[in-house]
């Protein structure tokens, strides 16, 4: 069996302790590198020779997606999958189209975990199956509003599941910290599920947001979620 030299890039190091300690007793998985943002990820590439990197895509004021462009134009050779909360199909396709091997959400098993890894060196891509089931369920939307012109633009902007949590939150006036606490994410997680919430409708702030997002979200006061 191979040996496969792993590096770990997240800016929470909760989340690097709890991979490498997950992964330490693989025989054939052996952790290079540890680091938190994409300077380090980009010398840290050249000097460990890792075979695989497992990387968040948002880290801080870090794009994941532009540093696995840029390590992957210097080295090719690496494997990049990318680890992260976010089931967003135009955050799969910008990681595909950087080079990258993986796109896997965070809720994912140790046994899956490490099989993806072993599957990607390979050369294989692996895609979570609840993105792909996105994908799907955009394409059979998509599909189902052909030629009607008056859901088009409804159908331009797509949350994900979590966003659609958050969203419904955010409405009801709830802060940062209140949203945290009910769905149990971090504060940072929340800000960035905002960001990208905020990037979709193309507006600034939580009350633009909430302007425009309901144009989109259909806002149902007895939701509830059972993540």
């Amino acid at each position: 069996m191979a040996n496969i030299n792993l590096m770990i890039v997240d800016d929470h190091p909760m989340i690097r302790e709890g991979l490498a300690t997950m992964l330490c007793n693989c025989e054939d998985i052996r952790i290079v590198g540890s680091c938190e943002d994409g300077a380090e990820a980009n010398r840290l590439a050249c000097t460990e020779n890792p075979d695989v990197i497992l990387m968040d895509i948002q880290m801080g004021a870090t794009n994941g997606i532009d540093v696995a462009r840029q390590i992957i134009e210097q080295r090719p050779e690496i494997k990049v999958i990318f680890l992260t909360v976010f089931e967003d199909t135009e955050f799969m396709r910008l990681a595909l189209q950087a080079g990258a091997s993986g796109y896997i959400l965070k809720h994912v098993s140790r046994e899956k975990l490490i099989d993806s890894i072993r599957r990607v060196y390979t050369g294989e891509k692996i895609i979570d199956p609840s993105v792909m089931n996105t994908i799907v369920n955009d394409y059979v939307e998509l599909s189902r509003i052909a030629g009607k012109p008056e859901e088009s633009k409804k159908q331009a902007i797509q949350f994900t599941p979590r966003e659609k949590e958050i969203f419904f939150h955010l409405a009801k006036g709830m802060t940062n910290k209140e949203i945290s606490v009910v769905t149990h994410l971090s504060v940072d997680t929340i800000k960035t599920h905002l960001r990208n919430i905020y990037r979709k409708l193309n507006v600034k702030n939580r009350s633009q947001a909430i302007n425009q997002g309901t144009k989109y979200v259909n806002l149902n006061l007895n939701y509830h979620c059972d993540r």
